[in-house]
């Protein structure tokens, strides 16, 4: 017996439109696994890139704020406001007579500033540099020059400020060379990497006066800068 017609046309197969639509699917269903995909790798990324800056400023603030305890006594620090190529103002955290600090042995009278220091990408590095004592202006000039250590990089708009006594309300912008030393240093600053502003505030420990030396005369303790009694 012969198949009819309508028999041999009733078998089952794809169209053409629903190859089309199954493709379409197909598609939608790649482009959201990609989406996803690449969400979870930028924010894995960016997730690594803050860990990293943490740790950076970590280091940093750990060293630096160890570096203002150890400030010996007769330690100084000024604050000098300079212009960078560009014209913007640039603050330069200069240590006067460190010793021991920040890993380094100690300058013989010579100096160590913190000098937020432009990057090509608009940011800012805090570096270390070192001058030696009894520098000429020609080598403190190729000093501050020089690629020096960097310690902390994309930081925007890095701003030191003071305190002088535990009364003071106000953070003071200036520290010209020859001011007392403050008990506070205080730097806000932003970095590309992290959502909020940084703020740190360095205590420096007060120099305590020396007591006047004593000599012991008969079982007794006598200064030794003690006016005798007529």
């Amino acid at each position: 017996m012969m198949k009819s017609p309508a028999a041999h046309n009733g078998r089952t197969g794809f169209t053409l439109l629903e190859v089309v639509i199954s493709m379409m699917i197909l598609a939608l269903l790649a482009g959201a696994v990609y989406a996803v995909v690449s969400a979870s790798i930028t924010a894995s990324q960016t997730a690594m890139s803050q860990q990293l800056t943490l740790r950076r400023l970590d280091a940093f603030l750990r060293v630096t704020r160890e570096a203002f305890l150890n400030l010996p006594a007769e330690g100084t620090i000024t604050l000098q406001i300079g212009h960078s190529q560009s014209g913007s103002a640039e603050q330069d955290l200069v240590i006067g007579k460190p010793q021991q600090i920040f890993g380094l042995p100690s300058l013989a009278g010579g100096e160590l500033v913190l000098a937020a220091r432009p990057r090509p990408d608009g940011t800012r590095t805090i570096t270390l540099l070192k001058i030696p004592a009894n520098a000429t202006e020609r080598e403190r000039t190729e000093a501050l020059a020089a690629k020096g250590v960097p310690l902390l990089p994309h930081l925007r708009k890095p701003h030191w400020t003071f305190k002088f006594t535990p009364q003071d309300q106000d953070w003071q912008e200036e520290l010209p060379s020859g001011s007392a030393k403050p008990i506070l240093v205080r730097l806000q600053t932003e970095i590309d990497e992290l959502p909020n502003p940084v703020e740190a505030i360095f205590y420096l420990p007060p120099v305590i006066p020396v007591p006047a030396e004593t000599s012991t005369n008969g079982g007794g303790t006598n200064s030794t800068n003690s006016t005798p009694a007529p």
